[in-house]
């Protein structure tokens, strides 16, 4: 299982986005986040939780979304087994990471996906483990 293989397709806005025109695209798409791009790039992803946090701070609806995004983006290739994109989001504490390929944004893996595989990643990551121990020392 890789990153690509769980990977959502997410409509995207531009980083001066209003956070207006990111809700309208949550609720025509019917998807719990967007993707924030410029050009190829991933600037981050912004969620619904993002979003509902804005409007408690008061923020008003044509304040750009790359204004209201916590911390960058984590990214991560499309060939990476899924397990280590479980362990990366949790090291940083993310819900959402943006899977690229080639540096292109290819969508992106939410927690609760990975989360309803969990017992075949464990297995997949204590096979991996087993087989880094099992590997001839590198000369």
């Amino acid at each position: 299982m890789r990153a690509i293989d769980f990977a959502r397709k997410l409509p995207a806005v531009e980083p001066a986005a209003p956070l207006a025109e990111a809700a309208r695209r949550l609720l025509a798409e019917g998807v719990e986040a967007v993707a924030v791009i410029s050009g190829d790039d991933v600037v981050g992803v912004l969620s619904e939780g993002d979003l509902v946090s804005a409007v408690a701070r008061g923020l008003p609806p044509h304040r750009a979304v790359a204004e209201v995004l916590e911390r960058p983006p984590l990214v991560v290739e499309g060939y990476e087994p899924l397990w280590k994109v479980a362990e990366a989001m949790l090291a940083v504490g993310a819900e959402v990471a943006a899977v690229s390929i080639g540096g292109r944004y290819a969508g992106a893996v939410f927690a609760g996906d990975i989360a309803a595989v969990e017992a075949q990643l464990s297995e997949a990551a204590a096979f991996a483990e087993l087989a880094d121990s099992q590997a001839p020392p590198a000369d």
